[in-house]
């Protein structure tokens, strides 16, 4: 399953966590600072605390040219100093990052050093990292080349005006689909030598949103009981750019009055409260202000303080695929989230998270050590990517927060920059010399810190009712009650970011190192090589440790691994026959392989319950490479995990899969894939995902049932081919009542948002999985098996290793079944009614006459009609229906005794009478 998208994507909120920075060329060893050095005793940090920090804030370019040595390029000198000593500074501060030795690390003769530079010039800032070449001449130490590695300009220090105070009567703010209209208030303004850059609204207002979308606004009447949300509010906080204050604040509509201090001190209180909360940046140790960036034009955000909601929080940020936001703060859903009109203009309705990526990542070589108590990592984590733009001056690679870098590197710039974005879990990194398209580079990030295992919410794990990790269990004997704990496991995967990856999904392939406690076991992504896992250590000196190395030579979205005490349950090879293959036009990207290795890793007390599963893990993968003509990866461990409920996650190369503890007594029957009769379900599904999810992705959040619906269809299809039609009507049944139930809750194509407002995963569950697995299944029964299975397999060849979309497969299906289905899709996956069918008939001699009649809205959908002769014999005909009303006569074999709508054939259709 996929993650959540933050909110806060749509806001630029900056943490400048300052790495080091300077040239790897240089082969010595940093040598940074003695511990508590200061300018007193140590000659580098004199020069640039007493000498060179007064030349910057003094801008004073003669003074820093007398710093510079004699010998040195005075024309290169010159041009650096008209670039950063700049006039008007009101305070620099000058840190020092990192030193190389130059010559003996013993007794230097000078440093390659790194530096922060802060400049003040009253309300804006800058900062500006260099790297100078100091050397020791005579009695002084002077500098002999320099360069700016990076900067970041016009900074502010955003304040509000406490001098002014504005009255402000039906003043009405715009934004698209949003209307806030302070009816009678004040309001105060946060201005910058720019021109306004924020606003604070006090008193009687309202807020009016209104998104053009049906799909929004079904979503706005789930949070609100209106397709339109109004709101009251008494106080609001806006943040714009300065160039677009004009055309959103008529100049007559707000009037200068004497300020009221009651009034400065509500509007200080919503101030400090919203301002840091986007665009701001946090400077550590060059700066204990607050300082911001400027949104830029079209940006837009305002912190609604509604009475009824609390916070709303509206945002417009050009930059994103998605670029209207409406997020509640309090409860932290997201209510809308879609494309302005101009966005829809410029791009239409379809689009990729790639769309804007600016590098793909080609390899990952990863080192990890592990410590699962302490839940620590340190990790050295190799990136190998390639330039897609023209020019590629930045690097953005998502790393957990919590981790903290220690140093990146490159194979063509050594050491480089970069800083943080707070809340995001981004690094972005800075180029001293910007990649052109198709070039290659190498980044080398050595990070660590405390990161949190993926919680059991992380996965698919079913939502029923909450029960204990500790499970209280009592023999008959009524022996003293014993509690039962499950074994500990520590899954690392796509929702917590522990290793520095690509913004969104890429596939890359990857080697993975990864060293844990000798008293542990691990699974992960790609295939366990020959000879591992090792020993190092001793247990005499408490330093035994297991070490794993894992290849993955087939492209994965991303890479996760999963630790805990494991034994061998089960294993075999299973052989994997040639299968046709499809001429799609696109090159085939990866291996094709002649057998699938199949293990089982379980937890202790779930040792004998996973005897088996290997040989049930190769009757359905074999199944499935039937049906998708292909094995994506040459190997798969099944994961047996203890917890609380059942269900699991599956990275390539692998699935966790949840086993309750003994005697738990668990119920989790109400949810929409739990299906009692079928018990390999939950390991067919993530089985699946091998397939459809891993080998094949999705483009957007929008097409996340190409994962899960596929899986879930699939999952159903083996249910038919292991245990017959009877089992196959249950599940569709099934999924066909939860598919219906909740389909007023929003189109298959909101993905995750699904449930996401009343935090109810179970219509998440009913739509994008059940409902998109029956949507397969009607799809199916209108254009026929035979035209079905080959669109399948052209769509997943084409689509292999790549990220694909609901588009691509209709594409295919259309061209294995030579008709148009766009309507199909369109309602089916972006929309959320559902028909209405009326199905009358008659026998005509040996014929029966069948009517469907659409009462509403028409559909392509199929009915199917199951037909009891009199001999008990029965015949299940299906009807396609893609007009108001269809006629077809059915030739009949015999004595017609009854005739019935098959609603186990998964039709999500209304039948009236």
């Amino acid at each position: 399953m996929s993650g959540l998208k933050v909110f806060q994507r749509a806001a630029l909120a900056i943490s400048m966590y300052l790495l080091l920075a300077g040239d790897a060329r240089a082969q010595a060893q940093p040598t940074p600072p003695a511990p508590g050095a200061t300018a007193a005793d140590d000659p580098v940090q004199r020069l640039l605390q007493q000498q060179l920090e007064p030349v910057v804030q003094a801008g004073d370019l003669l003074g820093y040219l007398d710093l510079v040595a004699g010998t040195a390029n005075r024309a290169r000198a010159i041009d650096f100093g008209h670039s950063e000593i700049l006039p008007g500074a009101t305070r620099a501060v000058i840190q020092e990052r990192d030193r190389i030795a130059f010559g003996s690390s013993i007794d230097p003769g000078g440093y390659r050093v790194a530096v922060d530079v802060f400049v003040e010039f009253g309300q804006r800032a800058r900062i500006a990292t260099w790297q100078l070449d100091i050397q020791h001449r005579g009695e002084s130490w002077q500098i002999v080349d320099q360069e700016r590695l990076t900067s970041v300009e016009n900074l502010y220090r955003l304040t509000l005006d406490s001098t002014k105070q504005y009255t402000a009567t039906n003043l009405t703010i715009k934004a698209e689909d949003l209307d806030l209209t302070l009816e009678s208030g004040s309001a105060f303004l946060a201005p910058t030598d720019a021109g306004v850059s924020g606003l604070v609204l006090l008193g009687r207002g309202e807020m009016r949103f209104h998104p053009r979308s049906d799909t929004e606004r079904g979503q706005v009447k789930i949070f609100c009981g209106s397709e339109m949300l109004v709101a009251r509010f008494d106080a609001a906080f806006l943040r714009i750019d300065p160039s677009d204050f004009s055309q959103l604040v008529a100049s007559e509509a707000l009037v200068a009055r004497p300020v009221d201090p009651r009034d400065l001190r509500k509007a200080s209180e919503v101030f400090a409260e919203d301002s840091s909360k986007t665009f701001q940046l946090g400077l550590g140790d060059l700066s204990s202000d607050a300082w911001s960036l400027l949104p830029g034009r079209g940006n837009f955000i305002g912190e609604i303080h509604t009475r009824r909601f609390g916070t709303l929080t509206y945002t417009r940020s050009k930059a994103d695929a998605e670029d209207i936001t409406l997020f509640d703060r309090v409860r932290h859903h997201n209510i809308a989230v879609y494309a302005s009109q101009e966005t829809l203009a410029r791009r239409g309705l379809s689009y990729s998270d790639d769309d804007s990526r600016e590098y793909d990542v080609l390899d990952y070589n990863i080192d990890l050590a592990v410590s699962p108590g302490r839940q620590w990592l340190d990790g050295v984590a190799h990136v190998l990517l390639r330039a897609r733009t023209p020019t590629l001056a930045t690097v953005s690679l998502r790393l957990a927060d919590a981790l903290v870098v220690r140093s990146i590197t490159s194979d063509r710039f050594g050491r480089l920059f970069g800083f943080r974005v707070t809340r995001q879990n981004v690094v972005v990194i800075n180029l001293p010399a910007a990649l052109t398209r198709d070039t290659t580079i190498t980044l080398t990030l050595v990070y660590s810190g405390r990161l949190e295992a993926q919680p059991p919410d992380g996965t698919e794990a079913l939502a029923a009712a909450p029960a204990p990790v500790a499970v209280i269990a009592q023999d008959q004997a009524f022996e003293p009650q014993m509690e039962i704990t499950a074994e500990p496991s520590f899954l690392y995967s796509n929702r917590n970011a522990w290793y520095p990856q690509a913004t969104t999904t890429d596939y890359a392939t990857a080697t993975l190192k990864i060293t844990i406690p000798a008293s542990y076991d691990c699974v992960a992504s790609g295939v366990l090589q020959p000879g591992w896992p090792q020993i190092v250590g001793t247990k005499a000196d408490q330093s035994e440790r297991k070490i794993y190395s894992f290849t993955a030579e087939q492209p994965l979205r991303y890479l996760a691994f999963i630790i805990s005490k494991f034994v061998r349950s089960d294993t075999l090879t299973m052989a994997v026959p040639p299968f046709e293959r499809f001429e799609t036009g696109a090159a085939r990207t990866g291996l094709d392989y002649t057998s699938l290795a199949i293990s089982v890793e379980s937890n202790p007390r779930q040792a004998k319950r996973g005897q088996n599963v290997a040989e049930r893990a190769a009757d359905i993968a074999r199944f499935y490479a039937s049906l998708a003509g292909d094995v994506p990866y040459p190997a798969f461990t099944v994961a047996l995990v203890e917890g609380d409920l059942p269900g699991g996650h599956s990275p390539a190369y692998f699935a966790q899969i949840f086993q309750p503890v003994p005697m738990a007594a668990l119920n989790w029957r109400n949810d929409p894939a739990s299906f009692e009769k079928f018990p390999d379900f939950f390991l067919a599904h993530e089985l699946a995902h091998q397939w459809w999810g891993q080998a094949v992705g999705w483009r957007n959040y929008h097409e996340q049932w190409i994962s899960e619906g596929f899986a879930q269809y699939f999952s159903a299809l083996y249910a038919q081919h292991q245990r017959g039609d009877s089992v196959f009507a249950g599940i569709m049944r099934q999924m066909r009542r939860w598919a219906m139930n909740q389909s007023d809750q929003g189109p298959i194509d909101l993905g995750y948002r699904l449930g996401h407002i009343k935090g109810d995963g179970r219509i998440f569950r009913a739509l994008v999985y059940n409902k998109g697995a029956s949507v397969l299944h009607m799809l199916r029964r209108l254009v026929g098996d035979d035209a079905f299975f080959d669109g399948l397999r052209r769509f997943y060849a084409a689509s292999r290793f790549r990220k694909a979309g609901t588009d691509d497969f209709k594409q295919a299906v259309e061209m294995a079944a030579g008709r148009p289905l766009d309507r199909f899709f369109d309602q089916w996956i972006r929309g959320s009614t559902l028909p209405r069918l009326k199905v009358t008939y008659r026998i005509e001699g040996a014929e029966l006459a069948v009517h469907v009649e659409q009462i509403g809205e028409i559909f392509d959908v199929p009915v199917t009609l199951t037909l009891q002769y009199a001999d008990k014999k029965k015949t299940d005909v299906v009807i396609g229906v893609t007009e108001r009303a269809i006629d077809q006569r059915v030739p009949l074999s015999g004595a017609l005794q009854d005739v019935e709508i098959n609603k186990d054939d998964g039709t999500l259709a209304e039948f009236v009478k």
